[in-house]
């Protein structure tokens, strides 16, 4: 977690006009808003100046939510770096960080080991570097989650879907926690992983002969053959 410093941070529209009187000028800006003809995501300037103190009631920033830190100069816990050598693929997930040091769990070894944060620098900038606020999973825990759907049954059958609790409980092995932001707009690594699934269930062979057989169902059900041998409706008529 990043050292958190408080900031006043000020949105305001400003907007220059002719007016019999500070109140009509007020009322005429409210009404501007109210009419959606002034909008804050259009026309508003924000300014965030730091702060010593002041007030009570501090909002607390999601953290990235700006997405501008760089992951090679300022590392965060679950900063990744993505290594290729031709065909194997590995990942250096941060899991802590220290004065001195960048703690990561290695995907190959699956063992934590530590590099100076000079030494991470350096090796970061030869590789493609993931920050955590990239909308992205190193791919051995999407392979992680696959194979535990799949020790399961899960991926296969009627009864395929992708489990919620299970997504979260491998995600949370690796450090991966939502914060209230992300739990209220949606965690972004947990409909990762459920797109992934959902794909692969989509995919599967039980899908396609489920698919076919509902096709074929369909077709009978809605083939109806009339004859030549029925009677007329003058026929009835006798």
């Amino acid at each position: 977690m990043a050292t958190q410093r408080r900031f006043k941070v000020t949105t305001s529209i400003t907007q220059y006009m002719w007016a019999s009187s500070r109140a009509d000028a007020e009322k005429f800006q409210y009404e501007l808003i109210r009419k959606d003809k002034l909008r804050l995501d259009r026309d508003a300037s924000t300014v965030a100046k730091f702060c010593f103190g002041g007030g009570d009631n501090y909002l607390e920033a999601p953290e990235d939510i700006s997405k501008t830190r760089d992951p090679i100069e300022e590392p965060r816990k679950l900063d990744w770096i993505e290594i290729e050598n031709g065909d194997t693929k590995a990942a250096a997930l941060v899991t802590r960080i220290s004065r001195r040091k960048v703690y990561y769990f290695e995907s190959v070894s699956r063992i934590e080991r530590s590099i100076d944060r000079d030494r991470w620098a350096d090796w970061a900038k030869q590789h493609k570097v993931r920050p955590s606020y990239e909308p992205c999973l190193p791919a051995f825990i999407i392979d992680e989650v696959v194979k535990e759907h799949e020790d399961r049954g899960m991926l296969s059958g009627f009864s395929a879907t992708p489990d919620s609790s299970l997504i979260l409980e491998v995600l949370d092995k690796y450090g991966y926690i939502p914060d209230d932001y992300e739990v209220e707009n949606g965690y972004w690594a947990e409909n990762l992983l459920d797109n992934v699934l959902s794909e692969k269930i989509l995919s599967s062979p039980s899908a396609n002969k489920a698919s076919k057989t509902d096709q074929s169902d369909e077709s009978t059900d809605f083939s109806i053959s009339f004859s030549e041998d029925l009677p007329s409706f003058d026929e009835f008529d006798r």
